[in-house]
């Protein structure tokens, strides 16, 4: 009976685990006419995303300080991030969503964690905006995927527009 017992939950856990939620990679990145630290300057506080087109504002609880949680104000929607890990000597810093409930209704993730590097690219810089996360319940991995680095993209793009007009 015990023997019984032992093998259904481990069939149900099995079970389980096949269910569960892929995890997603979403990696983009742009070259950036422009010194590793210029670039940084721009993007490298948590306390300010409004470089990226779609925030109308910008404000962290305790600027660049892990554990300061960011409020994005999109235009109606408000997104909550939290700073992770603030690495401004190596020109990175990672952060997450947090799963909040309403954050999902603005993008379709979860357990998401994300990272902001600015490299030296020859004369100029690359920058790397990357993450995994799981899709939000009733969303596919091909539609967050495609969520997030639309985000990546625009936010990327128009930063390398700025730095070219200069």
């Amino acid at each position: 009976m015990i023997r019984l017992t032992i093998a259904a939950a481990v069939l149900a856990l099995g079970g389980l685990a096949a269910q569960a939620a892929p995890i997603v990679k979403v990696s983009e990145s742009v070259k950036v006419a422009a010194a590793p630290a210029q670039v940084w300057e721009k993007i490298g506080h948590f306390s300010n995303l409004t470089w990226h087109p779609a925030i109308k504002s910008s404000e962290a609880s305790e600027a660049d300080k892990p554990g300061s949680q960011r409020r994005l104000d999109l235009g109606g929607p408000i997104l909550w991030e939290q700073l992770v890990v603030y690495r401004p000597a190596a020109h990175s810093y990672t952060y997450k969503i947090l799963d909040n409930g309403t954050n999902q209704k603005v993008l379709p993730v979860m357990h998401y964690i994300s990272s902001i590097v600015v490299k030296p690219d020859g004369k100029g810089s690359e920058v790397v905006w990357s993450s995994t996360f799981t899709p939000a319940p009733g969303t596919t991995a091909d539609a967050a995927h495609k969520a997030i680095a639309g985000v990546y993209r625009a936010g990327l793009d128009a930063l390398a527009k700025d730095f070219a007009k200069n």
